[in-house]
């Protein structure tokens, strides 16, 4: 009769944590158990502590028991451009400039770490070829790894079910997949631009002398780390900074870096994501340097081709931010600081921001708000510093005060939305974006929508998928996704 101990049960999530990375949560209690003991049977063990002396011996079936333990606790659930917000920012951002910057060496090199079973390096592939019409001409290889073999082995196959496409434009199925039977499979020119390979992040050796994984341009691990301890996190992360080229990126879920040594890369943030590029020439050897960017289309279609642009008014001020001169916009706004209205007080906040300088941001919207006390704007730009500087809990209450001068401010809804969703308050979150979709719905199809330059039937959509999803993961599943899109 299988039998245990609280202490042997211990004792061994501790080395599975040590040794994938995974941290196991207490609300993950009963599905981890659950997967052990189907282990212990098959392998006719009765307790915790003999499963955990036969994982710690050095066989050969130890080491093939490691993968099957993650197997067991880590789900590839995935689809095809999953967090179209992201791959806007990739596709319209962050390859157009490396293309550029790399076009003597006509080389890049781009890691998905935790690529589940291959459906975000397939997407990204198919980014680059959509956007590089001499894609022959150049040097590319995307790598997937993942700790999970079995989901390597079906991104090998490169064929998949029509539920990994529930996000994908009908346009792109049918010009990059072919029908197999009742599934689709890869084209071919994609299917080569990948590579996938098994790959623990927590064991450095995996990666430290692979020769595909190093002046990496871009590394993607998104919603991986969620599921780290903070050691493990600060370990991966530490071996990202060795293999990440300078001017990479870096990639992440949102919030994930969150308390760690970011002295090496500029912080980059947009209303949907916040990016981080790899650069040794920071501003006046500061330890950090952050750009709040306009505002860009949290649901920008895949498919578009023009740049993410930000929303400031068509001023003087503006373009000069835009073009990356943001010394410039802020002299220029200094300029008439004593003598403007409110709405150009609050521009130069925003120019303030997009230089870096956060602490004459913060002062300048304080000015825009007891010039004007009913104007929602300025709340809305300090959430965004707030979050950016990790003071989440200030960053709520700011998006609460615009929302509270502004009872219609939908683009407030939505991030408060996101903010609770990271604390792991689905409630609080289902109910702002629920809030979000029906002032949606209560506008025109195409109407703008403020300050994310996206139109009203756009903005639903993406808000109901994101409201659908994590209703979704509110049912009763198995154990976690880790290491995982």
């Amino acid at each position: 009769m299988l039998t245990e101990k609280v202490d042997n049960y211990q004792a061994l999530s501790e080395l599975i944590s040590s040794r994938t990375g995974l941290k196991l949560r207490p609300e993950d209690r009963e599905a981890c158990r659950a997967a052990v003991k189907s282990r212990l049977k098959g392998l006719k063990l009765s307790t915790f502590e003999e499963y955990h002396q036969f994982l710690i011996s050095d066989t050969t079936e130890s080491g093939s028991e490691w993968k099957e333990v993650a197997a067991l606790l880590t789900t590839g659930e995935t689809y095809f451009f999953r967090d179209k917000g992201q791959l806007a920012l990739i596709r319209n951002w962050i390859l157009p400039e490396l293309i550029e910057n790399r076009r003597d060496k006509r080389c890049l090199r781009i890691w998905s770490a935790g690529c589940a079973t291959g459906e975000e390096p397939y997407s990204l592939a198919i980014l680059l070829d959509m956007i590089l019409p001499d894609l022959k001409g150049w040097d590319i290889l995307i790598v997937g790894t993942d700790i999970n073999e079995e989901s390597l082995k079906k991104a090998a196959r490169g064929i998949y079910s029509q539920w990994s496409f529930r996000m994908v434009d009908k346009d792109i199925q049918g010009n990059y997949f072919k029908k197999h039977h009742d599934e689709w499979a890869i084209n071919e020119n994609i299917k080569k631009m990948v590579k996938f390979q098994y790959g623990n992040l927590i064991e450095d050796g995996s990666f430290s002398q692979n020769p595909d994984i190093c002046n990496v341009d871009i590394i993607v691990c998104r919603n991986v780390f969620i599921y780290f301890g903070k050691e493990a996190v600060s370990a991966v992360f530490n071996n990202f900074l060795k293999i990440l080229n300078e001017g990479g990126y870096l990639i992440t879920g949102h919030g994930e870096l969150y308390g760690l040594d970011l002295s090496r890369l500029r912080q980059i943030m947009f209303p949907e994501a916040v990016i981080y590029k790899k650069t040794a020439e920071l501003e006046g050897g500061n330890n950090l340097k952050v750009e709040a960017k306009g505002f860009s289309k949290p649901a920008l279609p895949v498919q578009e081709a023009s740049k993410i642009k930000p929303l400031e008014p068509k001023t003087e001020i503006a373009e000069s931010s835009k073009k990356g001169r943001h010394t410039e916009a802020v002299d220029k706004a200094a300029s008439m600081l004593n003598t403007c209205k409110d709405d150009k007080v609050y521009l130069m906040a925003q120019a303030l921001a997009n230089s870096g300088d956060y602490e004459k941001a913060e002062s300048i919207c304080r000015k825009a708000i007891n010039t004007n006390a009913g104007s929602a704007d300025p709340y809305f730009l300090l959430a965004h510093i707030a979050e950016a500087r990790g003071n989440i809990e200030e960053a709520m209450d700011l998006f609460k005060k615009a929302i509270y001068l502004n009872p219609s401010f939908i683009a407030a809804y939505c991030e408060l939305g996101g903010l609770y969703e990271k604390g792991n308050d689905i409630l609080r979150a289902r109910k702002a974006r629920t809030t979000a979709i029906e002032l949606l719905k209560s506008l025109p199809s195409q109407a703008p929508v403020k300050p994310y330059d996206i139109t009203a039937g756009e903005l639903l959509k993406y808000v109901e998928y994101l409201a659908g999803a994590r209703d979704a993961a509110l049912m009763p599943a198995g154990p976690k996704e880790t290491n995982r899109r």
